[in-house]
């Protein structure tokens, strides 16, 4: 009965890892009964596999490669030829560990019937290793945002598993379910281990989602009472211009040209609005730019600006407010705390080969943390909540196929974003 248990852990264990290791690269699909079905298949393969373990050969091996791969095509959205190389490197690397770990255990270990438990449990937490470090690389590849000191302690509950492992498999010898017993719960542990470690990475992403969404509420917030601003000083110039007109009126009755022409002055005075620095045609890049402008206006900060786009291109609004408005904020905040240097931001943009280019530079006097991934960091307390606007701008490069360069040189900070749109 101990030996049934144990061989059902390993079951489960074999087909989470196999569940995990798709869905880092693929969106899962809709449960269906033919996914369903492949998945029972699959798990009383394994226990076949598992019962039958000294008489495996080739041809079962085969099968169980062609079960894997029909779950990530019956179970995912992946298409080409990229799931056929990756269930050839998944195979090969369980292969390897397999015949590496029992290798091993031959060594070190007295040969014993125990030795197969053994050398299958140190497999599965292998593997469950090697999915969390794809995992892991593949999650700091899209910029995502868990600390990376929770991948270093999430490490030593596997590795202690191994440990137990072999310490349990001398006193398992007179004490056969004890030890059966142990490696079961070690590895139903280390599944909820690796569990809790996917959710927690969807715990910070929803913090970073919140955040985020909450940046843009604030960008348009400010979009909105700018224009508020602008409508009532419209309707106080209107009221004030009608007054002036009465007066110039009465002066040109009296034929007063002295006070026609003071009059005329104040006129053309009053109602010399401030231009707007940004007039390319596109009205969605204007409004942004020329809201930014005005709250960079009050810290002295200049805008030089080279655009030259058509009024309309294939990006969504709500896309270029993200790009743009994160991109110019972080400028702005650079250029505040210059005390050296000129306090310009430098704006260009352009249109090329079906993509949107957009480069920004600023003067920088703060020094620039990075993380590993080469993204600077944010140098505001409680970083955790800040430093979202340059990813969320990577986030929209890569919806649209883009890029995003950042250099750092001489002072001046670079940023280049190219979102393509040749297939929108």
């Amino acid at each position: 009965m101990s030996n049934y248990i144990l061989n059902t852990a390993m079951v489960i264990t074999t087909m989470w890892v196999v569940r995990r290791f798709w869905s880092i690269f693929y969106e899962k699909k809709k449960t269906s009964i033919l996914i369903v079905m492949i998945w029972i298949i699959f798990g009383l393969f394994q226990v076949y596999l598992h019962i039958k373990q000294k008489d495996a050969n080739i041809l079962m091996t085969i099968c169980n490669i062609i079960l894997i791969l029909l779950i990530a095509i019956l179970g995912y959205h992946c298409t080409g030829k990229q799931k056929y190389f990756l269930v050839a490197v998944f195979s090969v690397v369980w292969a390897l560990t397999e015949f590496l770990v029992f290798f091993v255990l031959n060594l070190i270990l007295e040969p014993a019937e125990s030795m197969y438990n053994i050398g299958a449990v140190i497999t599965k937490i292998l593997m469950m290793i090697f999915v969390y470090v794809i995992t892991s690389y593949w999650i700091r590849q899209r910029g995502e945002f868990v600390p990376h000191y929770y991948y270093l302690y999430l490490l030593f509950f596997p590795v202690g598993s191994i440990y137990i492992s072999f310490s349990i498999f001398n006193y398992g010898k007179n004490h056969a379910l004890s030890s059966i017993a142990v490696m079961t719960i070690l590895l139903a542990f280390n599944v909820i281990i690796f569990e809790l470690y996917i959710k927690m990475n969807e715990m910070f992403m929803s913090e970073c989602d919140k955040a985020v969404y909450a940046q843009q509420i604030d960008m348009i917030s400010g979009n909105t009472a700018e224009q508020k601003r602008i409508m009532e000083e419209f309707y106080k110039e209107k009221h004030n211009l009608t007054n002036e007109l009465v007066s110039l009126k009465g002066y040109i009755e009296k034929g007063d040209i002295d006070g026609i022409i003071e009059n005329l002055d104040n006129i053309i005075h009053s109602n010399q609005y401030a231009e707007k620095i940004s007039n390319s045609g596109n009205s969605t890049v204007d409004a942004i730019i020329n809201f930014k402008y005005a709250a960079a206006s009050k810290f002295d900060i200049k805008f030089s600006l080279k655009i030259f786009i058509p009024d309309e291109f294939p990006i969504d609004i709500c896309d270029i407010g993200i790009v743009l408005g994160n991109a110019i904020d972080n400028a702005i905040e650079a250029v505040r705390e210059c005390r050296n240097q000129k306090k310009i931001i430098e704006i260009s943009m352009g249109v090329k080969k079906e993509a949107w280019v957009v480069v920004i530079k600023n003067p920088y006097e703060h020094k620039i943390e990075k993380s590993r991934t080469g993204i600077p960091v944010s140098t505001k307390k409680e970083k955790h909540r800040h430093g979202f606007g340059l990813k969320s701008i990577m986030r929209i490069a890569d919806k649209y196929q883009g890029e995003v360069v950042i250099e750092t040189k001489d002072g001046i900070f670079s940023l280049i974003i190219v979102l393509n749109f040749g297939e929108f």
